[in-house]
């Protein structure tokens, strides 16, 4: 992540302390039943009526209703003017199979909680299993004496979980690795959040989030070419020399390069 600013928190990145992991995952389910509830282009009280009115989260209570609102929003924002969300909402109808990879980013990105147990994944070799108790160990040295070892341990399953929808782990019990194999969406979301925390030119392919992709330098700059051809971006590379322009979605960003 870069250095906390004012614009990237305007974004929708989030850098203070404690996240939603202490109590829920990323809720994916939940979240692809809110965008298939709400229109694209709502405004942030249809977002709350949709969840507590309507309850399109088939939540028994009120409280759960409540909470899972919160959370939501810890996670995403579910304000389609906060840029962040605005471009999950724009490449989940390019590609609604891409959801996972895009809220995935988007939790990344706005849970701090979450971000602290990224190394022991990353770094876990495909095929290998990946513990609780790394992500525990993590979560200490990220946030020493900042949570009790049972929130620690409540937390490292919650992200184990969220690892889980994000594909980057497979199993209920046992958390194997595997790689992840990204299509265009999750990848013009991987350049446009490496674009605004200041990753230009040949240095957009290997940006945090295309590390988070399992993506090295060159796939995923063959895969931004696909996006360029799918129309999401416009990408020009000859060897070090990189043009990378997002028109579908200048809107949200807060600069060009």
């Amino acid at each position: 992540m870069p250095a906390c600013s004012a614009g990237l928190e305007k974004f929708g990145m989030k850098f203070s302390h404690g996240g939603a992991h202490i109590s829920r995952t990323m809720m994916l389910s939940e979240l692809r039943l809110v965008l298939e509830s709400v229109p694209a282009g709502s405004g942030t009280e249809t977002y709350r009526s949709a969840i507590l009115q309507d309850n399109v989260l088939a939540k028994t209570t009120g409280a759960t209703r409540q909470k899972s609102l919160r959370h939501l929003h810890e996670l995403y924002s579910l304000d389609e003017a906060c840029p962040i969300f605005g471009l999950l909402r724009k490449l989940h109808f390019h590609d609604p199979s891409s959801l996972p990879l895009l809220a995935f980013q988007v939790a990344w990105v706005r849970d701090p909680l979450f971000r602290a147990t990224t190394r022991p994944v990353l770094e876990a070799p495909d095929g290998s299993q990946v513990e609780t108790a790394s992500l525990v160990h993590s979560l200490h040295d990220a946030f020493s004496g900042q949570y009790s070892e049972l929130n620690l341990h409540k937390i490292a399953r919650n992200a184990s979980s969220s690892w889980t929808q994000s594909g980057h782990l497979a199993g209920r019990v046992k958390k194997i690795r595997q790689r992840l194999a990204p299509g265009a969406a999750a990848v013009t979301m991987a350049f446009l959040l490496g674009h605004v925390a200041g990753h230009h030119g040949a240095a957009i392919f290997s940006n945090p989030w295309c590390r988070l992709l399992d993506l090295d330098p060159d796939r995923a700059k063959l895969l931004g070419r696909e996006a360029h051809r799918a129309g999401l971006l416009n990408l020009k590379a000859v060897g070090e020399i990189v043009e990378l322009e997002f028109p579908l979605f200048a809107g949200y960003l807060p600069h060009q390069p």
